[in-house]
């Protein structure tokens, strides 16, 4: 499984705060990636699982915090996006608590399709979703 890279051009939201989060959450991503690679075993998976939920739910936080301070239009539509995030990955990870896991195809299945699924999300987020706020984060110089 290839981690995904961060490019500037097409991911950076020109905010330091916000990119210097995103490029974390990133990290994260990929050291996942990387268990799976490495054929992790469970507990491993779980840690870093655990890790991107509450690192996410700092990042989301964080957003919000600035959607209410700046009176941003579309905070509704945001937060629930991120809940639903948080939701599903929550989740997914129960499921994968649950699941009985062990070295074989059904189980690489599985955190493939993890990764898949947040690989996804996070491109669509952060080149999609987080480009509404940027002008508004900008004109109240936040940095």
């Amino acid at each position: 499984m290839e981690e995904l890279k961060w490019n500037d051009s097409r991911m950076s939201v020109d905010i330091k705060l916000i990119d210097d989060q995103h490029k974390e959450l990133l990290k994260i991503i990929n050291t996942l990636a990387t268990s799976i690679n490495d054929n992790s075993q469970k507990r491993d998976i779980l840690i870093i699982v655990d890790k991107l939920i509450e690192y996410t739910k700092y990042h989301f936080s964080t957003e919000e915090a600035l959607f209410e301070k700046f009176n941003f239009d579309k905070t509704d539509s945001h937060k629930a996006e991120h809940a639903e995030f948080i939701q599903t990955f929550t989740d997914i990870r129960l499921k994968l608590t649950d699941y009985k896991y062990s070295r074989n195809k059904l189980a690489v299945e599985i955190s493939q399709k993890i990764f898949t699924y947040l690989t996804t999300w996070f491109v669509k987020h952060v080149t999609g979703t987080d480009r509404e706020y940027i002008e508004l984060f900008k004109e109240n110089n936040v940095k």
